[in-house]
């Protein structure tokens, strides 16, 4: 029997990882990220908060911790992690670029990236040795779903919004998507996402709770549950981006699927005239919002810059450039970057033409529709950087995190930590989210009877959803806003899984 002071540690815990979920999205509010707020003490106080809490609750388990093979995994675990970070430092120190400042390198900043990519996988274990009911998980659940939704739907119906794309605030609101709004304002101004710091990072995170809160609807099956689903759907409507929408759709769909598999094939008697009525309202808002949704109304590149005429005299640089007219280049690079349509950051901040003219000659050269492609553009800067660094040990190490943001984020989550990282941090930061889902699903199958039910498989497809997600749109698995909530999602799923005794009746 457990002393009286484990329990009441163990109910320490337990509340707190509660309310540490709780307060995501309040950390991830756009003012706590602003210049004026980060310049106090050098980053975000979100950032702060969080690893304050995530240690004593690291610290609530390690005290009442008594698996032997979970403090094993955790200490061969952080073994390699301080193995690889040594290495990994070691080769980002040793760097040749011809940027003076070393693009933005600080060993620092190396340190508290990979103490941040661990902290969701803190949360994992954390979560799976709490023992979190299903209510309190459903709670949980319930409050950050919602109060997301809320935020972004009234500050939209309001106009007091952020815009989703840029720093200012929207011009129209939902009801002007069917009145003219996009004759007048572009799609841009017209896509919101209330008060977070990024619409692609909250779609993501939407996009991860739907699904869940599918679930929750299905064994509660109440107005509260319908109206937070109906909320969450407008919203990543009007968060205008393509994986918020087709997110939605995707979800509605393959929940509609798993009811009918558990229905045909498990024969369970999951539908109800209560699911119907969700499914068809689900229906209902993406359909009716589907045509006039920022993403729709959104021009591709094709669009804006396929049928354009090249407006930079092309031949004039390739004239400077093999006559050895170098002054010529810089003043070409220059004069014409902007007409170009290669974006300011980039070739004046991110990596300045002045050091490696060669690589914006080469930029210059192409296509303009692709030169367009800001995404393109990141990656060839950092297979650039790496190519002049000519390291082979940067593909197994990586050329750092911080080098990697100065030439701006890859949004391609995977690819940019190989970047960054190297082959070796994605497979330590990153493949145990992999190994973990990769883990239940062959546990669910293996137990198909007993483990394979709607929850733990929607559940499943939500966490390789965002997983894939995170490859399309990026800045995903370093959001602790996104992780933190993943963990958590993940840490009760091994506990459905592996060590509850469940049957297919949920409460």
């Amino acid at each position: 029997m457990k002393s009286l002071n484990i329990q009441y540690i163990d109910k320490i815990k337990y509340y707190l990882l509660i309310i540490f979920v709780v307060i995501q999205p309040i950390l991830d509010i756009h003012y706590l990220y602003t210049e004026k707020v980060v310049n106090i003490i050098g980053f975000s106080p979100s950032t702060i908060i969080r690893m304050v809490i995530v240690s004593i609750l690291a610290l609530l388990t390690f005290v009442t911790l008594r698996d032997k093979k979970t403090w094993i995994t955790i200490i061969v675990y952080l073994s390699l992690i301080l193995i690889y970070s040594m290495f990994h430092i070691i080769n980002a120190k040793n760097f040749n670029t011809p940027v003076p400042d070393d693009l933005g390198y600080s060993v620092i900043g190396e340190i508290f990236y990979i103490i941040r990519m661990l902290i969701p996988l803190a949360i994992i274990i954390i979560t799976m040795n709490t023992s979190v009911s299903r209510k309190d998980y459903n709670k949980a659940i319930k409050i950050v779903t919602s109060s997301i939704s809320l935020a972004i739907v009234l500050s939209n119906i309001f106009k007091v919004s952020l815009a989703s794309y840029g720093t200012g605030m929207i011009k129209q609101n939902i009801f002007g998507w069917f009145t003219g709004a996009y004759d007048i304002y572009k799609y841009s101004d017209l896509a919101s996402r209330g008060i977070f710091n990024s619409a692609n990072q909250i779609s993501a995170l939407l996009v991860l709770l739907l699904p869940i809160m599918f679930i929750i609807y299905t064994y509660q099956q109440n107005i509260k549950n319908l109206l937070i689903i109906a909320l969450t759907l407008i919203s990543m409507v009007m968060l205008g981006t393509k994986v918020a929408l087709y997110g939605a759709i995707i979800n509605t769909i393959i929940y509609f699927l798993a009811l009918m598999f558990m229905t045909i094939i498990r024969k369970q008697k999951l539908l109800s005239k209560k699911i119907l009525v969700v499914l068809g309202i689900s229906v209902l808002i993406i359909t009716s919002l589907y045509e006039v949704s920022p993403v729709i109304n959104r021009p591709s590149l094709e669009e804006n810059y396929g049928n354009k005429k090249e407006t930079i005299r092309i031949d004039l640089l390739k004239k400077y450039k093999k006559n050895n007219e170098y002054d010529k280049v810089m003043d070409f690079i220059k004069n014409n970057y902007k007409d170009a349509k290669i974006k300011d950051e980039f070739i004046l901040q991110y990596y300045p033409y002045q050091y490696d003219p060669e690589f914006w000659i080469e930029i210059f050269e192409m296509p303009l529709i692709k030169r367009r492609d800001w995404r393109l553009l990141e990656f060839k800067m950092h297979q650039r950087v790496m190519d002049i660094n000519d390291n082979k040990n940067d593909k197994w190490l990586g050329i750092s995190f911080t080098r990697s943001e100065h030439l701006f984020t890859l949004e391609r989550d995977f690819v940019a930590q190989y970047y960054s990282m190297g082959v070796f941090g994605v497979v330590l930061l990153l493949g145990p989210y992999v190994l973990i889902i990769l883990a239940c699903l062959i546990k669910m199958l293996l137990q198909f009877r007993n483990k394979f039910n709607l929850r733990n498989s929607i559940t499943s497809f939500a966490i390789i959803f965002i997983l894939g997600a995170s490859i399309n749109s990026g800045n995903v698995m370093d959001c602790l806003t996104i992780t933190i909530i993943l963990g958590f999602i993940m840490g009760k799923l091994i506990d459905e899984i592996f060590r509850k005794q469940q049957s297919d009746v949920e409460n």
